[in-house]
């Protein structure tokens, strides 16, 4: 995703080029030559562009990706082919940003839901949010949408003819902190959802991100919601993450609860998605929190679940690196206690989630 407000080398420093929203809608571009000024569609910027040293128009293309962009270019404002090639790069490696890979886009679209304003527009309303939490842009207009359970695709369009309600669904979300660092993949169980007022049926689909985690812990006063945040950004000093659920929906029927439903829990999507993502992601290990997202995902990929101790639990299957610990929630306290106390990691530095996360990367061990 573009990253607004952020200076991008461009050619190996021959320059540099800073993008701006402006209150029309339009992106604009300035760097030492000139301007350039477009209209975002998703990770492209169609855009024209002035050099003003040699009083020079053209047409550019500006395909945005996780640690900069890749543009092409020719002089002349009418169609043609563009054989000129300016490749960017961001210079600030701590700033926080996210973004979602294109194929997880696609991935949703055919597999979960296909939202009637695009996928696309989904994202951009989490972003607008994440930017007016830390300040980074000016807030964009969004269209007001609603998704319904009729939008949902595949295995999951069976829940179009359910009596259900409180139906949610967190789109999973990468953060970054710098440039070419490991992954994380995060695995929750689910996107609880309490119930609905008169607990009646409804096919309105509430959407957000796991463990709100866009939120910025400076501006969160509820304990619990900043020891969450602070967990995950102690994690940001090493690594990326990249957050997402085990079950992709979750909805109440009568007095039930998706995750206890076993003929919804047994569906291979579920295991057909994850892996999905670990193929797109390509992380350096997967981490689940809480009993439900052990059991889910040792159900998943045929392993025993393990009990916890008072060590961090990690195995390897197919290559890939799983670990497992007790959820990070104040209710886990007495499974993460062991953990916390274990003498073995007396030196980490920290406290409760913060201590937490860092015997958690040690693990990992990169």
């Amino acid at each position: 995703m573009i990253q607004l407000n952020t200076t991008y080398i461009i050619d190996n420093d021959s320059d540099k080029v800073i993008f701006s929203d402006d209150n029309n809608g339009t992106i604009t571009g300035t760097y030492k030559d000139g301007t350039l000024s477009g209209i975002l569609e998703g990770n492209v910027l169609k855009a024209t562009f002035h050099n003003t040293k040699v009083n020079v128009s053209g047409l550019m293309e500006i395909i945005f990706h996780e640690n900069g962009f890749d543009a092409k270019w020719k002089k002349g404002l009418e169609p043609g082919p563009m054989k000129g090639r300016w490749n960017g790069k961001l210079i600030n490696s701590e700033i926080l940003r996210i973004s979602v890979h294109d194929e997880i886009k696609k991935l949703i679209e055919e597999k979960l839901i296909q939202p009637q304003v695009g996928i696309n527009t989904i994202y951009a309303a989490l972003e607008n949010y994440f930017h007016k939490q830390y300040d980074r842009n000016k807030e964009i207009e969004l269209p007001v949408y609603h998704l319904t359970k009729n939008d949902l695709m595949g295995s999951f369009s069976f829940l179009q003819t359910k009596n259900i309600h409180s139906i949610g669904i967190d789109f999973p979300i990468q953060i970054s902190k710098g440039l070419n660092r490991p992954v994380v993949v995060i695995c929750a169980l689910d996107p609880l959802r309490e119930n609905n007022e008169g607990k009646e049926n409804s096919d309105l689909i509430t959407d957000w991100v796991p463990f709100s985690i866009i939120k910025n812990p400076e501006k969160e006063n509820k304990y619990t919601e900043l020891e969450n945040l602070i967990f995950f950004h102690t994690l940001l000093d090493s690594f990326d993450i990249y957050v997402t659920d085990i079950y992709k929906v979750f909805f109440r029927e009568n007095s039930k609860i998706s995750n206890k439903i076993s003929s919804y829990t047994r569906l291979s999507i579920h295991n057909e998605i994850l892996q999905s993502e670990i193929e797109i992601i390509k992380p350096a290990a997967v981490l689940t929190l809480g009993n439900g997202a052990r059991d889910a995902i040792c159900n998943l990929m045929g392993i025993n679940a393990p009990t916890w101790t008072n060590s961090v639990y990690k195995t390897t299957v197919h290559s890939l690196d799983l670990v497992m610990v007790p959820h990070i929630s104040g209710a886990a306290n007495g499974a993460k206690a062991p953990i916390l106390n274990n003498e073995n990691y007396s030196k980490i530095e920290g406290k409760n989630n913060e201590k937490y996360a860092r015997i958690i990367m040690k693990k990992i061990g990169y």
